[in-house]
């Protein structure tokens, strides 16, 4: 029987066997990794993914949406400045009241009556409808003006009733006055009551 040689792989010389090398043009199998290493394929390391993309350019538009807030913030705070403002000058009241009021005629010979309407005479004929009611202020200035309305009688006396539009507020003392009969001092107060009565004659 023939003899049968075995030839043994010898060591080189560091003692250890010689590892066979891939042929050249051969890539090693993804799932053949290095125990201890992170593999991780080309595919992955070059790819963004599409969720990182929307989560940045959502960041891009909060970043250019804080200027646009901030304008209209200070535009709104302007406005609800603006709206306190004139809110502030209405709680003050009207800037003009009226006041009404009558002048009765108490000398039964000082008017002439027919009916139930009436007007002076003699001394008293500038009492009637159209004579003028001023209004004038601490400083003595007339602020407003009207006319007495037609003569009414009333019991014993003609009456004649007034409205005064478009007084200015803010005076301490107000004088209200018909034809040149002399005035009645009165208060803002009193003149927004309405109801002033003066009596002639009496």
């Amino acid at each position: 029987m023939p003899d049968r040689t075995v030839v043994s792989p010898s060591p080189d010389s560091s003692g250890e066997l010689p590892i066979a090398s891939e042929p050249a043009g051969t890539e090693s199998s993804d799932d053949q990794t290095v125990p201890g290493t992170v593999h991780a394929s080309a595919a992955t390391r070059s790819t963004v993914q599409p969720g990182s993309r929307r989560t940045l350019a959502t960041r891009i538009r909060t970043l250019r949406a804080v200027p646009a807030l901030a304008v209209g913030a200070a535009a709104g705070a302007a406005l609800v400045g603006l709206a306190w403002t004139l809110t502030a000058v209405d709680l003050g009241g009207p800037r003009t009241f009226s006041t009404t009021g009558s002048i009765f005629l108490a000398d039964s010979d000082g008017f002439l009556s027919g009916g139930k309407k009436c007007m002076g005479k003699g001394g008293y004929q500038d009492l009637k409808a159209g004579t003028e009611v001023t209004v004038t202020d601490a400083s003595g200035s007339v602020v407003a003006a009207d006319s007495l309305a037609l003569g009414e009688v009333v019991g014993e006396t003609c009456m004649f009733k007034f409205t005064v539009h478009d007084i200015p507020a803010g005076s301490k003392l107000f004088r209200i006055e018909v034809s040149h009969r002399g005035a009645i001092t009165k208060t803002e107060a009193d003149l927004r009551g309405g109801d002033i009565a003066l009596t002639l004659g009496s």
